[in-house]
C-alpha cells in the first residue's frame, strides 16, 4: 500500500511529494548519523578488484554519462528515476536516498542505490554496465547493500518483473526472497530478508 501511494503522489503530485521527500530526508539524516557515518567504512570492505563508494556531487556528469552509454534495453527493468544530470545532482544532495558507484579505475561500471524512510523501510536498485555483466559486480552490490542496511536497520524491499530472471537469480544469491505482491504492472513487490545460516 505505501509503495503504490509514494508513486501516486510522486506522479500526480509532484510539489507534495517534494515537500515530503525533503522532509524525510532531514529526519533519516538526523536519527540514522552515527549508522551513516559507517557506510564509506562498509563500502572499503567489500572493495577489491572494484572499488565501491558513495556518489558525490562531482559525480552527476560522469554517472549521467554512464546511463547514457548503455544500451536502451538496460532500462526495460531498471527505471528508478531520471537518468539525466539536473536529476541525478538533485538525487545525490538527498541524504536519504543513498547512491553508490562501482569503479574500474575512474571509469563507472556500476550504480546501486538504497532509498530509505523514516517508517523504516528502504527500496533498493542496481545496474550494471553493459560491458561488465557476467564479473560479479551485480552480487558484489547485492551484498553491499546488506551490510550497509544492517547497520541502518531498516526492511529492504524492492520490485522484480517475472520476465527478469536474472535478477531474481542475484536477489536469491544474496538474500532470502520473500515476495509479498504483484504490483499493477506485473512486477513481484519483495522483501528481502537475510540469507538462513545453516547450523
Amino acid at each position: 500500500m505505501l509503495y503504490k501511494l509514494a508513486h501516486i503522489l510522486r506522479d500526480k503530485f509532484g510539489f507534495l511529494w517534494n515537500i515530503i521527500e525533503c522532509c524525510n530526508a532531514f529526519v533519516f539524516s538526523l536519527t540514522h548519523k552515527c549508522a551513516l557515518q559507517k557506510i564509506p567504512a562498509i563500502l572499503n570492505e567489500c572493495s577489491g578488484l572494484f572499488t565501491l563508494r558513495m556518489a558525490t556531487s562531482v559525480d552527476a556528469a560522469p554517472l549521467a554519462k554512464f546511463f547514457s552509454e548503455q544500451p536502451e534495453d538496460a532500462f526495460k527493468f531498471f527505471k528508478p528515476h531520471a537518468f539525466d544530470e539536473k536529476t541525478l545532482s538533485k538525487i545525490i544532495r538527498n541524504k536519504a536516498f543513498l547512491m553508490f558507484l562501482v569503479l574500474d579505475g575512474e571509469k563507472i561500471v556500476g550504480y546501486f542505490f538504497l532509498r530509505c524512510f523514516v517508517n523504516g523501510k528502504c527500496f533498493k536498485g542496481y545496474i550494471v554496465d553493459n560491458s561488465y555483466m557476467g564479473r560479479g559486480i551485480a552480487k558484489l552490490e547485492g551484498l553491499a547493500m546488506n551490510k550497509i542496511n544492517e547497520v541502518l536497520g531498516l526492511r529492504m524491499f524492492g520490485s522484480i518483473s517475472p520476465e527478469n530472471p536474472a535478477s531474481m537469480a542475484v536477489a536469491k544469491a544474496v538474500n532470502e526472497v520473500k515476495i509479498l505482491s504483484t504490483l499493477d504492472n506485473g512486477d513481484y513487490y519483495i522483501e528481502f530478508l537475510p540469507k538462513a545460516v545453516n547450523v
